[in-house]
């Protein structure tokens, strides 16, 4: 189990996440009918990355948003309303905070260790810990903890800042941005894979060495993956490998859709332990590597979740992590998103013996998602 993972998210207001709780494993699995709304809690926890880091106008423009667009469709409130219950190093901490979009700040805020608050924003004003409270004479975004100096913060809060900073978002990742050459990548390969060149040049050699020992799992035909640099600083990808003991060096733009995206899941996993977020890892892979794909974002010590349409890619899951890490996301009526875990939901309506022999992808097959969204809806889940 990761030693830094979120545990719980409560929101109200963000896009079409209306009083919605989800429960997070340390691999979460999200499943449900296109446009159920899992590609937007992926979304909702990388707002958090940019909260903390006070870097919310960059966030929106790196998706082509409006603010506007941040909050449930066709409501007029503002507001949009946040708590996160998550663990660092075995202690429990909680997060609250109400966002301004029009303000694209937290008009107020208040950090948890336990019982004990850490920090808080109220009525125009902060304070950390037990100090005296401080007017705020200044403008930022996201988080009063983005902006305060490191002194002022102490290193518990300067810790949980870097951990939220450090969530990763790849749920856009285009073969044909990972084609691209990249100049710089400052620890992240980019929503859509676009800095997928620089990220591997700018990584220390020890975890370029170990990128390229499990890709090699994937392709043992692999001898090494390079960076070249270009003029303007611009850096291109590519992968060497052997052939009948004749050497095949491959740019980036001549590998195909299932490697690259094979690359950059491999290269995310090799950032500092946090939250890392896909969508949909199995497009473009042959099956018999989801196996191999799925075991290697298990073991690894990051916590993530995955937003994915294969029943194929839920077979693979071992049953007790299947149990708990698959959620069943849907609309209600009124077109709020919800989720639910799948293994609660199905177990009723499959007998002892199909529970016992069927992977979880094919109880997902076995069932109709439109039917079993009705029914959720109809009982008000």
């Amino acid at each position: 189990m990761p030693a830094n993972k979120i545990k719980k998210l409560t929101l109200n207001n963000f896009k079409s996440l209306v009083d919605t709780e989800i429960d997070l494993s340390k691999n979460t699995f999200l499943i449900g009918l296109n446009g159920s709304g899992k590609t937007t809690i992926l979304q909702a926890i990388d707002f958090l990355s940019a909260i903390a880091g006070g870097d919310v106008e960059s966030w929106l423009e790196s998706r082509g948003w409006r603010k506007q667009e941040l909050t449930y469709f066709g409501s007029s409130k503002k507001l949009i309303e946040f708590k996160i219950d998550f663990e660092i190093s075995g202690i429990d901490y909680r997060w609250e905070f109400t966002f301004n979009r029009d303000l694209l700040r937290n008009t107020s805020e208040k950090l948890y260790k336990e019982k004990d608050l850490l920090a808080e924003v109220f009525e125009g004003h902060y304070r950390i810990s037990r100090q005296a409270k401080i007017k705020i004479g200044f403008n930022y975004n996201g988080s009063i903890v983005s902006v305060l100096k490191d002194e002022v913060l102490g290193k518990e809060i300067i810790n949980i800042r870097r951990f939220f900073k450090h969530i990763k978002s790849a749920e856009l990742l285009s073969p044909i941005l990972m084609k691209k050459k990249a100049r710089h990548a400052e620890g992240d390969i980019g929503l859509g894979g676009e800095k997928l060149s620089a990220f591997i040049d700018e990584l220390p050699s020890a975890k370029k060495e170990r990128l390229l020992e499990e890709l090699k799992r994937f392709f043992p035909k692999v001898e090494t993956i390079k960076t070249k640099s270009l003029k303007g600083g611009w850096k291109e990808l590519s992968l060497n490998e052997s052939f009948d003991g004749k050497r095949l060096s491959i740019e980036s733009r001549h590998l195909s859709d299932g490697i690259l995206r094979i690359i950059a899941i491999l290269a995310q996993l090799q950032n500092s332990e946090s939250v890392l977020l896909f969508d949909e890892i199995e497009d473009g892979v042959n099956q018999e590597l989801v196996n191999l794909l799925v075991d290697v974002i298990i073991s690894s010590p990051h916590q993530t979740v995955v937003a994915t349409h294969s029943p194929l890619l839920l077979n693979y899951l071992d049953d007790k992590v299947a149990e708990k890490s698959v959620l069943f996301v849907y609309r209600t009526p009124t077109g709020e998103t919800k989720t639910i875990n799948f293994y609660k939901v199905i177990k009723d309506k499959l007998s002892d013996a199909e529970l016992q022999i069927m992977g979880l992808g094919e109880w997902m097959q076995s069932i109709d998602l439109l039917s079993l969204t009705e029914a959720l809806q109809n009982m008000g889940e």
